[in-house]
């Protein structure tokens, strides 16, 4: 899937924090934090051109996923903290909320491209190394311009569906 659908497919998925949250800057920050990684697991496109690493390899996995998002919950709970100074929150529940945000854009990715035809890349191994199953929905064309822009669409509204409600409370 095409950039356009894998940050519609993150805000998909930030979706549900809005009925787990309280208060708009913290499912806004969530939200953010979720698309913020929407794109990251095709940072294999780049490093092919250094390294020797297969697209829709390892970082389509929860291997690289999982420790991704500690690794980065890590760094965004630091600049939370530096940024605040003081917090209603402990910094536990700050790590949680910040790994989780970010888990679930990488995710959305994964599951983004699962659902994708393999017309340009193979299909996935998401539990790599446990599994060498690929993984495939063959649900729409990676390059379709609808889908890319039906599904960004369709998160853009969801999330600004959540937006209004949470305003009009």
């Amino acid at each position: 899937m095409q950039s356009p659908g894998h940050i519609g497919m993150a805000l998909l998925f930030a979706a549900p924090a809005w009925f787990v949250f309280h208060g708009l800057k913290t499912n806004l920050a969530f939200t953010a934090l979720a698309a913020s990684t929407g794109m990251l697991p095709d940072g294999d496109l780049l490093l092919m051109r250094y390294v020797f690493v297969e697209h829709h390899g390892l970082t389509h996995s929860l291997l690289f996923i999982v420790p991704t998002a500690l690794v980065l919950g890590g760094i965004a709970t630091g600049i939370y903290l530096a940024v605040r100074g003081s917090s209603d929150y402990s910094t536990r529940q700050v790590y949680a909320f910040a790994t989780v945000a970010l888990f679930a854009g990488m995710l959305a990715h994964v599951f983004a491209d699962v659902l994708t035809t393999p017309d340009i890349a193979p299909p996935i191994k998401p539990l790599y190394p446990l599994l060498e199953t690929r993984l495939v929905l063959d649900a729409a064309f990676v390059k379709s311009k609808l889908w890319n822009l039906g599904t960004l669409g369709l998160g853009i509204v969801v999330q600004v569906g959540l937006l209004t409600r949470e305003v009009l409370r």
